[in-house]
């Protein structure tokens, strides 16, 4: 999603976002993320899952690039989740994760 649409769109990845992409999780996995690459990260609050073509993420982000803060968003496609660190990575990038949404509304 951006700022002036709202179309969800999953395409092939070129090669040198796949190469970031599994340096990213490897890192996450060996213990080794810098910390300033998560403080920089965008939160996604009242956060849930997105079933489309693939897993993704959807929920109010905050710090965002592109989006405005307090819109509602589904992230690109969802690689890697670890709700104890509190940390999801989607192919664009990482987010930090806030509150869960509880009121079933995914």
């Amino acid at each position: 999603m951006t700022k002036k649409g709202h179309s969800l769109n999953f395409e092939w990845m070129d090669s040198e976002t796949v190469q970031r992409l599994l340096e990213s999780i490897q890192s996450a996995n060996a213990g080794t993320l810098a910390r300033a690459v998560i403080a920089e990260a965008p939160l996604l609050e009242c956060y849930g899952t997105a079933v489309g073509h693939a897993f993704a993420l959807t929920g109010i982000v905050h710090g965002h690039p592109r989006i405005d803060d307090g819109r509602r968003v589904v992230t690109s496609q969802l690689f890697y989740l670890d709700r104890n660190l509190g940390i999801a990575r989607t192919m664009n990038r990482w987010y930090r994760l806030g509150a869960r949404d509880r009121s079933g509304r995914q």
